[in-house]
C-alpha cells in the first residue's frame, strides 16, 4: 500500500459524500464505499453476522432470517450505547476488508467513503481525510424529499450522528455541498489536483467535450461500442434523450451531471456518433436502473439488448439480487415493451420486499413507472 495515495472521504447523513466520491472517480480514483462493506459483513454466516445476533437477539431478523437493517437501526439509532456496541463489532471487519481493497486497486489513487471515518480508525490509513458538509434544514429537505423518510425518522436520524463541526475539526479538507453542484465540482476537483501536484502524481487527461457527430445514413450494428460515459459526453447523452422522447425529456447540463455524480453510465456508440445509453446504480444487493434509450426505436433489440447485458452481467459480479427499472412515463411505451419482452414485469413497489421496496422508495423518480425482473431465485445467505 505504500505506493498509494488513499483520500479518506466523510460526511454525515444527507451531506452529499457518496456525490463526492463520484466526482473523485471521475477525477480517476478508484472508489470504496466501506459502508456498504458493512452490510456485507452483515450478511447470514459471517462472523460479524452471528456476533450481532448474540448482542441484540433474533427479534431483528426477516423472514429470511437475514438481519433486517430497519429493525437494528430503530435500535442503534435511538440509542448511543447500541450504536458504540454494534460499532464495536463490526469495524475491524471493515479495516480489514478496506485495506485488502486498497491494497489490490488498479489505480494510485484511492478514496475510501465511511460515515465512521474517525471512530474507527479508517482515517489513521489515510494520506488525507476530506469532510462534507451541509446544513441541518439541507440534509433534513434531501432526506425527506429524495429518501422519502417521514419527518420524524428524518430529525432522528441527523440527530443520532456525531457532530459536523467535530468531524470538519479534523479533517484536512472540509467541502461544502449545500449549494449548487457546479461549485461542489470545481472545489473537489482543484483541491483533487493540488492534493496529486504535492504528492507528484500524474492527473488523469481531462476529457474533450464531444463533438457532434454526423448522423449516419445506416448504423452498422456490428461496430456498436459500449464504453462508460464521462463528462464530455453530457452533451451528446442530453441530445440523445431529447430526440429518443420526442423533446419531451430534455435536461439542461447541470442535470446531467447530477445524473453522471449520482450513478454510472453505459454509453453505445457507432463511431462518435451515440445510439444508446443506461444509467445503473447498486445498493444493498439491488441494482436500481433508469435513462435508458436508443436513438430509434428499432434499436432495442440490438442495442438496447447489448447495453441490458452489459449492466446485468456488472450487477451479477456484485451478486445483486433484484433489478428494478424506471421509466419515465413521458418517454413512451418503447422501453417498458421491450423491458416485458426480456423477463422484467410492471410493479407496485409496496409489494417487494422490505430491502428492495427502500430502494424503489428512495430511486424512484415522480412520474415513472417501475419494473422488476429478479436475478436470483435465492436471496443471497453467505458473504460476498
Amino acid at each position: 500500500m505504500a505506493n498509494k495515495l488513499v483520500i479518506g472521504l466523510t460526511g454525515n447523513i444527507a451531506t452529499g459524500k457518496s456525490l463526492v466520491l463520484r466526482m473523485l472517480q471521475e477525477l480517476g480514483a478508484t472508489p470504496i464505499d466501506a459502508d456498504k462493506l458493512v452490510h456485507q459483513l452483515m450478511r447470514r454466516g459471517n462472523s460479524v453476522y452471528n456476533a450481532i445476533i448474540e448482542e441484540f437477539g433474533k427479534f431483528i431478523l426477516d423472514d429470511a432470517e437475514e438481519i433486517s437493517r430497519a429493525k437494528l437501526g430503530k435500535i442503534a439509532f435511538a440509542d448511543p450505547t447500541a450504536m458504540s456496541r454494534l460499532e464495536a463489532l463490526t469495524h475491524p471487519g471493515v479495516i480489514e476488508a478496506v485495506m485488502q481493497l486498497i491494497e489490490n486497486a488498479p489505480t494510485q489513487v484511492v478514496v475510501v467513503e465511511a460515515i465512521k471515518l474517525f471512530e474507527s480508525g479508517l482515517a489513521d490509513h489515510c494520506n488525507t481525510t476530506w469532510v462534507v458538509v451541509a446544513p441541518p434544514q439541507v440534509q433534513y429537505k434531501r432526506l425527506t424529499e429524495r429518501r422519502k423518510m417521514s419527518p420524524k425518522l428524518a430529525e432522528q436520524r441527523i440527530k443520532a450522528q456525531s457532530s459536523q463541526q467535530e468531524k470538519a475539526a479534523r479533517a484536512d479538507l472540509v467541502v461544502d455541498n449545500s449549494g449548487q453542484l457546479a461549485k461542489t465540482w470545481a472545489t473537489v476537483k482543484m483541491n483533487y489536483l493540488k492534493l496529486l501536484e504535492a504528492q507528484a502524481v500524474e492527473p488523469m487527461p481531462e476529457p474533450e467535450p464531444a463533438a457532434a457527430a454526423p448522423v449516419p445514413q445506416k448504423i452498422d450494428i456490428s461496430k456498436v461500442t459500449l464504453r462508460r460515459a464521462k463528462r464530455g459526453d453530457l452533451n451528446s447523452m442530453a441530445e440523445l434523450m431529447s430526440l429518443s422522447t420526442g423533446g419531451k425529456i430534455a435536461p439542461d447540463t447541470s442535470e446531467m451531471m447530477e445524473s453522471l455524480f449520482s450513478r454510472a453510465y453505459l454509453l453505445a456508440t457507432v463511431g462518435d456518433y451515440p445510439v444508446g445509453m443506461i444509467g445503473w446504480q447498486t445498493e444493498n444487493l439491488v441494482a436500481g436502473l433508469q435513462d435508458f434509450y436508443v436513438r430509434r426505436p428499432d434499436l432495442w433489440n440490438t442495442v438496447g439488448l447489448s447495453m441490458l447485458d452489459k449492466v446485468h452481467e456488472e450487477v451479477n459480479k456484485l451478486s445483486c439480487e433484484v433489478s428494478l427499472v424506471f421509466v419515465m412515463k413521458q418517454a413512451g411505451d418503447g422501453a417498458i415493451g421491450f423491458l416485458e419482452k426480456h423477463g422484467y414485469e410492471q410493479f407496485d413497489r409496496d409489494r417487494l420486499i422490505q430491502d428492495w421496496r427502500e430502494a424503489a422508495v428512495e430511486w424512484q423518480p415522480e412520474n415513472s413507472v417501475l419494473l422488476y425482473k429478479k436475478l436470483r431465485e435465492q436471496r443471497i445467505m453467505v458473504p460476498m
